[in-house]
């Protein structure tokens, strides 16, 4: 019985795999974000994924636009050599395979989206 609950546990804890998408573009209204340490409350994020132009360049592209509810735009970033990835509980994730530059994702209580940008260092 033991080992049925433990083996259960390890595959609850399994982390979800997905491909990046490619010339997809997504909107997603968000409660808060937070932009290298600047906090921004109710903004609208886009992402627009581009596949390489392989004339000009081999490098994945993906179009990051935060704008507030009047459609201000308040930060906008080409993130180069990054790639677009949806899970299917909604939240989004943009960067590199093991180096996330942005995420968004459900708040556990208000079950808000919520995002971090950290477009150098990181989202850990």
């Amino acid at each position: 019985m033991l080992m049925l609950v433990s083996s259960v546990g390890m595959i609850a804890q399994e982390a979800e795999e997905t491909k990046p998408l490619t010339d997809a573009k997504i909107e997603r209204r968000v409660s808060w974000v937070d932009i290298d340490g600047l906090r921004l409350r109710d903004v609208i994020m886009t992402f627009k994924s581009l596949t390489p132009d392989y004339q000009l360049t081999k490098k994945y592209r993906v179009k990051v636009t935060v704008m507030n509810t009047e459609g201000k735009t308040i930060w906008k970033r080409t993130l180069k050599n990054a790639f677009l990835y949806v899970f299917s509980d909604g939240q989004i994730q943009v960067g590199r395979k093991n180096f996330t530059q942005v995420l968004v994702q459900r708040d556990k209580e208000t079950a808000q989206y919520i995002g971090i940008i950290r477009e150098k260092e990181g989202v850990y």
